[in-house]
């Protein structure tokens, strides 16, 4: 027997019960003085971090939520901005839906063909969607950060983070195929988490619907894959779903969702899968690999504001030091998961090609969960009273800055008001006016033409072709012409030979017409240039030409220079 027992027993004999219960009775009866408490204490920060209860937090996010949807349909609403180009684009996939597009899955299309139908080909039917979405995306990662950090404070600051990102602040009024993907993402996410914890196969059978959708929106929804299974394989509290069936399920599911893009693409050239392997990198020539990366660096801390994009930093390796590390922080390593492996993806891709901004939009959201993470865990894991103080101070600036950036590219023309316009190249907006003008100008030169013979409208760029689709009241036929350039969906389409002996307008940046477009037709003249550089102080396109064309004889073959 140890030393310690023998004590013990010994003290037992000498002290009967009754009189320690009198012993311990007395004690409790001595009133115990406070401690003094510092004003600089860890209990005193906690208090001050965390005002409010559980249920106020639910209430502030509900608030939130709400201000923060009202404002964004007032402002689809209010017409500050036409449509960008790839919205267009994506509309006009609408009217004339299929399995899959050249580059993207169908979602996006389908989508905008639900919202229109039900509203008119109107802007505020094509981007309620990505309204709709985003609402969706706030509700779906305060849940999944509630879950993962046992906090609905922590929900409420990973939505605060979220909102303040200038890159989601724009998904959440501009309809691309970035809305539906990042609700899938945080959908999948946030079953899968569920499914964990649950018995049978439910849950999972749930994630892999979430997933095929997401992958039937954009092709980065497959990244989603290696992660979660990256995820069970560190994970020693789920390793054995490993063993079972349920995520096997969930990834047969999603891929019985993806067999039409799959079918549609065996049917079509592959043209989806070769376009995907041009962007990249495939046959494509080098480029420098440490200039490429800090392009791609440099366009995260661009689209996310540099004091944001600390903080997501820092909430990442927080939660890879204590997921990594730590034996039980099961939720840190989830996090971890979530947000890692297409963080490295991007980087590992950008050593040889270029990496478009928004490629690593989904991972923000578990790193927006990890900073609030890191938020509300930081007293716990031995952070001083002042490092505490500083980080709430480098949240509240982050939310600061984050929230002024996407103030100022939504109304920029407060800048401009009082003589302080955004330089050309920073204004980002510019490509979101002048469409509308262009739409007025281009109809009236059809219906004058179109009383005669029937007239088409063709553009050298799918995007002035699909602004001029939409922004035509009569929403004539389009195309695009093949001139040397990538391919695109309207060169999926075709059906050029259909309108041999039309007439035709001409829309196109340049200040002349290439020699293929005086070769398809009988005459071609200039109608007019407009030059608006500027729309009320902003800038626009720089200028376009519109032309009058007679007698179409069909374009010239293809000139193809990639997918």
């Amino acid at each position: 027997m140890r030393p310690s027992n023998i004590r013990c027993n010994h003290l037992r004999r000498l002290w009967p019960l009754k009189w320690r219960k009198k012993i311990a009775r007395s004690k409790s009866a001595v009133p115990e003085l406070p401690l003094p408490q510092s004003p600089y204490s860890r209990e005193s920060f906690m208090n001050l971090a965390y005002p409010a209860s559980g249920r106020q937090a639910s209430l502030l996010f509900l608030f939130f939520l709400g201000l923060v949807t009202t404002f964004h349909l007032w402002f689809i609403n209010s017409g500050h901005f036409n449509l960008a180009p790839d919205e267009a684009h994506y509309w006009v996939w609408s009217k004339r839906l299929d399995w899959s597009y050249y580059s993207k899955g169908p979602m996006v299309a389908y989508i905008i063909a639900l919202s229109t139908r039900l509203g008119g080909d109107t802007e505020f039917f094509i981007r309620l969607p990505a309204v709709i979405l985003s609402t969706g995306t706030a509700l779906l990662t305060f849940l999944l950060a509630v879950r993962l950090c046992r906090s609905t404070i922590a929900g409420l600051e990973a939505v605060l983070l979220l909102a303040a990102i200038p890159l989601y602040e724009a998904g959440s009024i501009l309809m691309t195929i970035d809305a539906p993907l990042v609700f899938f993402w945080s959908l999948t996410l946030l079953l899968i988490h569920r499914a964990l914890t649950a018995n049978g196969n439910g849950w999972w059978l749930l994630a892999g619907i979430s997933l095929g959708l997401g992958l039937l929106s954009k092709y980065t929804m497959a990244v989603m894959v290696p992660q979660i299974f990256l995820y069970l394989a560190l994970s020693r509290d789920h390793r054995f779903w490993m063993r079972r069936s349920g995520p096997y399920l969930a990834l047969g599911v999603g891929l019985l969702l993806f067999s039409p893009v799959i079918y549609w693409n065996a049917t079509h050239g592959l043209v989806s899968f070769r376009h995907l392997l041009e962007q990249l990198g495939g046959g494509k020539d080098t480029v420098l690999p440490l200039k490429s990366l800090g392009e791609f660096v440099a366009s995260q801390v661009g689209v996310v504001t540099p004091v944001l994009f600390v903080v997501l930093m820092i909430g990442l390796w927080g939660v890879g030091r204590t997921g990594l590390t730590r034996r039980g922080d099961d939720a840190s390593l989830f996090l971890f998961c979530a947000s890692v492996p297409l963080l490295l993806a991007c980087v590992i891709t950008s050593l040889w090609t270029k990496v478009q901004a928004n490629w690593a939009a989904p991972a923000f959201i578990a790193m927006a969960i990890a900073a609030a993470k890191w938020r509300s865990g930081a007293p716990i894991q031995g952070y001083s009273a002042l490092r505490w103080t500083r980080s709430r101070a480098l949240f509240a600036v982050a939310l600061l800055t984050g929230f002024l950036v996407s103030a100022i590219g939504h109304f920029p023309h407060a800048l401009a008001s009082i003589g302080l316009p955004l330089p050309h190249k920073l204004d980002l907006t510019r490509r979101l006016r002048g469409w509308a003008d262009l739409g007025t100008q281009v109809s009236t030169v059809h219906q004058e033409m179109s009383r005669n013979r029937s007239t088409f409208v063709f553009s050298d760029r799918y995007q002035i072709a699909s602004e001029a689709m939409f922004y035509v009241p009569a929403h004539p036929t389009t195309f695009n012409i093949q001139l040397g350039r990538r391919m695109n969906q309207f060169d999926v389409w075709g059906g050029t030979e259909e309108v041999r002996g039309w007439d035709a307008i001409f829309v196109t940046d340049r200040s002349d017409p290439p020699d293929a477009v005086l070769r398809s037709f009988d005459m071609v003249k200039l109608e007019r240039t407009a030059h608006l550089s500027k729309v009320g102080q902003l800038h626009a396109l720089d200028s376009w030409s519109i032309f009058r064309c007679y007698g179409f004889r069909g374009f010239p073959p293809a000139q193809q220079l990639g997918y």
